[in-house]
């Protein structure tokens, strides 16, 4: 299941953009591809899994000191168990899809301060697995310390399949280290439930350059004849990415990455809630690819 993490969990949360002062409203529709290659596991076996997924998010002013929020998202993660041992025989999952659509509301009662609330509703679950609606929000507050600076706190809370409700810390950041430098939460390369934080640099108006570091989550229902029928699924890991956008118009973004997927980890309960594996693997490469639209 869930458990709370030592190191701090990013959720992303982005400041209101600077173009929303302009207009009642923000649109982007982004697209991703990823293939993870395979890679040994600890017992024996092989994993790798290809990705691919969208996201349309809006953000709308409502009123001088209100924004609202909306992001809904759909991830399907193809995951390929190979090998005569260990993972490749037990084959714990095959396909898993994941609808996310998520609401924030961002109250600015200052020059420099805005509090945030919001709701989540999430399905994720093997293909052909019973679907249960999982519901959870969020809370927080985002200051701006200057023009170069703006640092955000915050909980959230969402239920979990087949486990304890899951609480995690919120962080904001948009650090302004120089004219083409900046350091944020809102990575490029944000996809599925991946959080961290990424140092961004701007050689030039049609190219930015960034490296991150995120945290990957995903938990599902399982289906009700494969390894551990009506259990749960669980993938961690921290992937380390490289990747270059070039932005070809105001309203199209392409971005190529590539990177290794560290500390990955795979977790399977049955539906008593009994862990019934436990599997680490290699680190893997990654490469993909990562449109976004602008309307």
């Amino acid at each position: 299941m869930f458990h709370l993490f030592v190191i701090p969990c990013f959720l992303l949360m982005q400041s209101e953009p600077a173009e929303l002062a302009a207009k009642s409203y923000d649109a982007t529709l982004d697209a991703h591809y990823v293939h993870q290659f395979d890679a040994s596991a600890d017992n024996g076996g092989k994993v790798g899994v290809n990705m691919f997924g969208l996201e349309l998010r809006i953000d709308s002013a409502v009123t001088d000191e209100d924004d609202v929020q909306f992001r809904f998202q759909y991830q399907q993660d193809d995951w390929d168990f190979s090998g005569t041992t260990g993972i490749g025989v037990t084959d714990p999952w095959e396909t898993i899809n994941t609808i996310d659509f998520a609401t924030t509301w961002f109250h600015k009662y200052d020059e420099k301060s805005k509090v945030f609330t919001g709701g989540i509703l999430k399905l994720s679950y093997e293909e052909s697995a019973s679907q249960d609606v999982l519901i959870g929000g969020t809370v927080g507050f985002i200051h701006s310390y200057s023009s170069d600076l703006t640092l955000g706190i915050g909980l959230g809370i969402l239920q979990q399949e087949l486990d304890d409700a899951w609480w995690f810390p919120v962080f904001v950041l948009d650090w302004k280290l120089s004219e083409e430098l900046k350091l944020t939460s809102d990575i490029s390369t944000r996809f599925g439930s991946r959080t961290g934080v990424e140092l961004v640099w701007t050689p030039r108006k049609d190219w930015t350059l960034g490296v991150g570091v995120s945290y990957s989550y995903s938990r599902f229902k399982l289906d009700d004849s494969g390894f551990a029928p009506n259990g749960a699924g669980e993938t961690t890991s921290m992937p380390l990415t490289f990747r270059a956008t070039y932005h070809a118009s105001p309203s199209f973004d392409l971005t190529f990455f590539g990177g290794v997927v560290y500390a990955g980890s795979l977790e399977v309960v049955n539906s008593a809630e009994v862990e019934v594996l436990s599997e680490d693997y290699d680190p893997a490469g990654a490469v993909g690819v990562f449109g976004r639209i602008r309307f």
